[in-house]
């Protein structure tokens, strides 16, 4: 019988998860979500603001309420959003699924740096995303913003580690266990920077990237913007634009969206060395 683990939340811990080793999708336990402050970065953003009119902070916490919404209609895992923890906080290394977006260039610190280091080889998974807005005439500078990747790589230097001798970026192949490990994951649905109103041309990569420590799977790069999706931008830009014609927004592809963010926190809390793994080896 799989062990009660909300008897286990006493508030110390932030996620502990079992999975029935019958079944992958029977999933109970409990899952507190944050995503990243960094003075920095909000400092960055704050000329510009994000879809809707929404800061940072906002959008992200409603990407990860979209994501604890389905991921509580979809297990048995006791899913709540927290507040946002400071990138330099050692606090960050009780987190077991972390969100970070950026729309803007931005500078980060040494000491944010380091802590991400540490969570990134301590057992913490990443999700990165580029929500910037492309448009269909845009450039390959306005694809990525090279300040994610230098934050990302200058975290696992600071621990000491070297990019292509202990870590990379890699591309993520389908066959990976991420797309399986609970819905199945055929292909990989658009994101809301593919969406414009004048023809149905891929404006961002068809993969993702892997953040790959040795051998383990440590976090994901997205440039195809589904943190959006999950903030339920899709389905209020249908009631406030006349989107109505629009093949992508009233494609079957918005639910595949869910699906794949449901895979990409299950695969942070049950991967070998997870925080919520290491939390049931402990207890």
């Amino acid at each position: 019988e799989l062990l009660d683990v909300q008897a286990m939340d006493t508030g110390r811990h932030r996620a502990m998860v079992v999975v029935d080793p019958q079944d992958r999708r029977k999933l109970k336990g409990f899952l507190y979500l944050s995503s990243v402050y960094s003075p920095s970065i909000e400092r960055a953003e704050s000329e510009t603001s994000r879809r809707l009119h929404q800061t940072r902070q906002m959008q992200e916490k409603r990407m990860l309420q979209g994501l604890a919404d389905k991921m509580i209609a979809s297990t048995q895992v006791h899913v709540e959003v927290r507040d946002a923890v400071r990138l330099d906080d050692p606090q960050l290394l009780q987190v077991p699924f972390l969100l970070l977006t950026a729309s803007a260039p931005f500078e980060f610190t040494d000491s944010e740096a380091a802590n991400l280091g540490a969570y990134l080889t301590g057992g913490g998974f990443l999700f990165a995303e580029v929500v910037r807005d492309l448009r269909p005439d845009y450039s390959d500078a306005d694809l990525d913003i090279p300040a994610l990747r230098s934050l990302i790589r200058a975290s696992l230097q600071a621990v000491g580690y070297q990019e292509w001798k202990d870590w990379q970026f890699a591309r993520l192949e389908l066959t990976h266990p991420i797309y399986r490990c609970f819905y199945d994951v055929g292909s990989l649905p658009r994101g809301m920077r593919d969406m414009h109103y004048v023809g149905s041309v891929r404006l961002t990569p068809d993969y993702l990237e892997g953040i790959v420590v040795g051998d383990q799977l440590v976090g994901v790069y997205s440039l195809r913007n589904y943190a959006d999706f999950w903030a339920g931008n899709a389905e209020q830009e249908r009631e406030t634009f006349d989107v109505a014609n629009s093949p992508f927004l009233a494609s079957a592809e918005e639910p595949l969206v869910y699906n794949l963010g449901v895979n990409l926190v299950v695969y942070a809390l049950t991967r070998e060395g997870s925080l919520a793994r290491q939390l049931v080896d402990a207890d």
